[in-house]
């Protein structure tokens, strides 16, 4: 797939977006909508420029977010969370997990340890 300058542009202002409200719940269809583009050309466009699927791109950013916020020990997991943009702990606790490869409690003791 050949991404026109404008192509660009527009996956720029969505990353940009998605950088500076990770807290925020997208859809696909919702991100395609507001840059004009169909939710099928987004992630491909997204996918083929960033060599990672929008989501993922997310999943990413939030993991890493997280796992500084943990560093800080006036942050709740409940807090943490939620900036994450995970209305239910366990939710959190689960992808922070498979992330991770540790729960956040546990992450947060290795980390004073470190």
């Amino acid at each position: 797939m050949y991404l026109t300058t404008h192509d660009i542009d527009r996956l720029q202002q969505v990353k940009a977006r998605i950088d500076a409200n990770l807290a925020t719940h997208y859809t696909i269809a919702d991100l395609a909508g507001d840059y004009g583009m169909s939710e099928s050309t987004l992630k491909r466009s997204f996918s083929q420029y960033y060599g990672l699927g929008l989501f993922a791109y997310l999943l990413q950013q939030r993991m890493e977010l997280a796992a500084g916020l943990l560093q800080v020990d006036s942050n709740t997991i409940k807090t943490v969370a939620r900036k994450c943009g995970y209305r239910h702990i366990t939710n959190f606790s689960t992808a922070f997990k498979a992330y991770h490869g540790v729960r956040p409690g546990e992450y947060r003791k290795q980390a004073r340890i470190n």
